[in-house]
């Protein structure tokens, strides 16, 4: 047992020795309007935090809070999202990566004037791809782009009621966010 113990101990040192945590986020608003309809005013706010085990791979996990202010309702989404990102490539500053994971999410509706509140539950599983560009060795500009993957989601309120799944390619304004990382 002793002789476990000291191994794991060493091997820990090894994998910790070369590894590097990072926090950071993104921060995004979105303001959408249409002729004849209410504009839709989104704030999206999603603090992260990193271990990088090598060059190649890192581990994280992001919890995503999503405000939209719409008319005579607003929607709080709020979501925890586990990933591993892989990079392979790098040229000067700037890395290309595959972020891979798992969300888990929660939407609570909530009318104004009215007595009907509605909470859908979702999760999902998929790729975004992105690049890195590493302005120092301790802060880097971060950019992602679309989502290769499946979602599901569970309605509970009377209008929208049911379950609604999704599997495909996402690549449009919606699906890009920009973030700033600072490595300690």
């Amino acid at each position: 047992m002793k002789k476990f113990f000291i191994a794991a101990l060493v091997a820990l040192t090894a994998i910790t020795a070369n590894s590097q945590s990072w926090i950071g986020g993104s921060l995004g608003i979105d303001i959408t309007s249409a002729e004849g309809k209410d504009a839709v005013t989104t704030i999206t706010i999603s603090p992260e935090y990193g271990y990088t085990i090598n060059d190649k791979l890192d581990i994280c996990v992001a919890l995503e809070e999503e405000v939209s202010f719409v008319g005579d309702y607003d929607v709080n989404v709020i979501s925890l999202e586990p990933y591993a990102r892989y990079t392979f490539a790098k040229t000067g500053i700037a890395s290309f990566f595959i972020d891979g994971g798992i969300g888990f999410g929660c939407e609570y509706t909530k009318y104004k004037g009215r007595d009907l509140d509605n909470t859908a539950w979702g999760f999902s599983i998929g790729f975004k791809p992105g690049v890195k560009f590493s302005i120092t060795d301790d802060f880097s500009l971060v950019a992602k782009l679309g989502f290769l993957g499946y979602k599901r989601y569970e309605a509970t309120d009377n209008n929208n009621a049911g379950t609604y799944d999704s599997f495909g390619f996402k690549v449009d304004g919606d699906a890009l966010s920009f973030g700033a990382y600072w490595s300690f």
